[in-house]
C-alpha cells in the first residue's frame, strides 16, 4: 500500500499543464491534458520568460495597515514573477487565473512560458510577419499542428502545400554518380530507399553499378533506374615545383582549376580521364628552389644606397651582411668608411632555400696631397693647387690631366 501512494504522488507530479503568451498581440494559451484555452493576457512587450509557477499567495488581514500587502491572490512563478487579475506581472482572465490556481494546488507542474512570436495562423495558412528563426517557427507551430508545416520564414505560406522539386542525377566517370532535389521553395528533407537501405537527406551518393532507387517526399514518392558503369582506375604519382601551372586535362576535388598555380606545399589529388580509364594522380607539391633575390647598390656621396627585392611562392625572410655583420634590413642607407667593403644579402626561404647576392664596395675619400705646385686639368678647367679631393658623382668615369699625365679615374660600383 506505501509503494502505491507513492507511485500516485509521483504520477501527480508528472502530469504538466504549459501557458504559453505570445508577446507579438498578447495571445495566450493554456494546454493541458490535450485541452487548449485561448485567452488575452497582458505584460510589458519585451517580456522573455521560461520559468515554472510554484506557488498561490492568498490575501492576509493584518492589523496594522503600514505594511503594504497584494490585496488579491496571485500566482507566483520559480523566478519570482507574479500571474493574477490585477497588480500582477502578467494579468490574465478570472476565469484562467481560478483554473491555474486549482492546478497549482492540486500539485501539477505548470510552465510559464513568455516570447515574441510574429506568427498568425489562419484556416488555409500561416503568415510570418517579422523576421524569426527557424527554431522558433517549428517550436511556436508545434503548439497547434501534430506535424509541424513547412515555414521558411517571411511571408505567408499556405497549408495546402505540395512538394516542389526536380531531381538532377550527375554521373562521374568510373565513380558514380549522385542524384540530387532542386526545390522551387525552399529545401525539405527526402527519404532515399534501395533495397532495405534508407538515407535521409537532400542528395545521394552512389557507387559504380546498377540501382534502383525510390524517393519518397511528403506526398509523393519517384522511382529511378540508374546505370553507372564501372571504370577502370589506376593509380600515379607524382612530385612538381611549387608554383607550377595546373593542367588543363586534369580536373581537381579541391576546386583548383586549370591554368592555376599550385601556390601551397603538400599533397593534391587530380583526376584524369582517358579512353574508359580513370587516372587517380597523387601529386605532392615541393618547394625547392630559391628564391628569386635582386640587390641594387647605388653611391649617394658618402653613402650607400641600398635595396633588396626577393620573389617566392612561401614565406621567406630578408637580411643583409656588411662585413660580417648581419643588418636586419631590406631598403635603406648606410654610412660607410673609407676602404673596401663587403655586403651580403640573403633570402631563405621557410623549406631552407638561399639565396644570396655579393657586392664588393670600395669608397675613397681621402686628400690627394702633392708636395709641390701641379697643374690639373679636368674637363678642361685648369686648377693650379697641391690641394684636390677627388670626389665623383653620377657620371661613371673621370679623366684627369695631371702635369701631361692622364689619368682615368672610375666610380666604384
Amino acid at each position: 500500500m506505501k509503494w502505491s501512494v507513492v507511485f500516485l504522488i509521483l504520477s501527480c507530479q508528472c502530469l504538466a499543464a504549459q501557458l504559453l503568451i505570445n508577446t507579438f498581440d498578447m495571445s495566450a494559451y493554456l494546454f493541458m491534458d490535450g485541452e487548449r484555452l485561448q485567452f488575452k493576457a497582458q505584460c510589458p512587450e519585451d517580456m522573455k520568460l521560461t520559468d515554472e509557477i510554484v506557488d498561490l499567495y492568498e490575501p492576509i488581514n493584518l492589523t496594522v495597515n503600514y505594511i503594504p500587502m497584494p490585496d488579491v491572490p496571485l500566482l507566483i512563478s520559480q523566478q519570482g514573477f507574479t500571474v493574477g487579475t490585477k497588480m500582477a506581472d502578467i494579468v490574465v482572465p478570472e476565469e484562467m487565473f481560478i483554473k491555474l490556481s486549482h492546478m497549482v494546488e492540486s500539485g501539477k507542474k505548470v510552465e510559464l512560458l513568455v516570447d515574441r512570436y510574429p506568427i498568425e495562423i489562419y484556416p488555409d495558412r500561416i503568415k510570418v510577419v517579422e523576421p524569426v528563426s527557424k527554431e522558433k517557427i517549428e517550436f511556436f507551430l508545434s503548439h497547434f499542428f501534430e506535424k509541424v508545416p513547412r515555414v521558411p520564414g517571411i511571408g505567408e505560406h499556405s497549408l495546402h502545400w505540395t512538394s516542389n522539386y526536380q531531381l538532377v542525377v550527375s554521373y562521374f566517370p568510373g565513380l558514380g554518380g549522385v542524384v540530387m532535389a532542386i526545390f522551387e521553395d525552399g529545401p525539405f528533407e527526402l527519404t532515399f530507399a534501395e533495397n532495405d537501405n534508407q538515407t535521409k537527406g537532400l542528395c545521394i551518393a552512389l557507387a559504380p553499378g546498377q540501382h534502383t532507387l525510390e524517393i519518397v517526399s511528403l506526398n509523393d514518392a519517384t522511382r529511378l533506374t540508374l546505370n553507372f558503369p564501372e571504370w577502370e582506375i589506376r593509380f600515379e604519382s607524382d612530385e612538381i615545383e611549387l608554383g607550377t601551372v595546373c593542367e588543363d586535362s586534369f580536373l581537381f576535388p579541391s576546386g583548383l582549376q586549370p591554368g592555376e598555380r599550385f601556390l601551397y606545399p603538400g599533397r593534391y589529388v587530380a583526376l584524369h580521364f582517358s579512353d574508359e580509364q580513370l587516372v587517380v594522380r597523387d601529386f605532392r607539391v615541393k618547394d625547392t628552389m630559391p628564391p628569386k633575390l635582386t640587390m641594387n647598390v647605388r653611391w649617394l656621396d658618402s653613402m650607400c644606397q641600398i635595396q633588396m627585392d626577393v620573389e617566392d611562392f612561401s614565406v621567406f625572410e630578408n637580411f643583409l651582411y656588411v662585413d660580417g655583420e648581419k643588418i636586419d634590413m631590406q631598403r635603406g642607407v648606410l654610412t660607410l668608411s673609407s676602404g673596401k667593403h663587403t655586403l651580403i644579402g640573403v633570402a631563405a626561404d621557410v623549406f631552407g632555400n638561399v639565396a644570396y647576392a655579393v657586392r664588393i664596395l670600395e669608397r675613397l675619400t681621402e686628400m690627394a696631397v702633392f708636395s709641390q705646385e701641379k697643374v690639373v686639368n679636368i674637363g678642361g678647367f685648369r686648377f693650379f693647387s697641391p690641394y684636390l679631393r677627388w670626389q665623383l658623382f653620377e657620371a661613371p668615369s673621370f679623366e684627369v690631366k695631371v702635369n701631361e699625365r692622364t689619368l682615368q679615374i672610375e666610380k666604384s660600383r
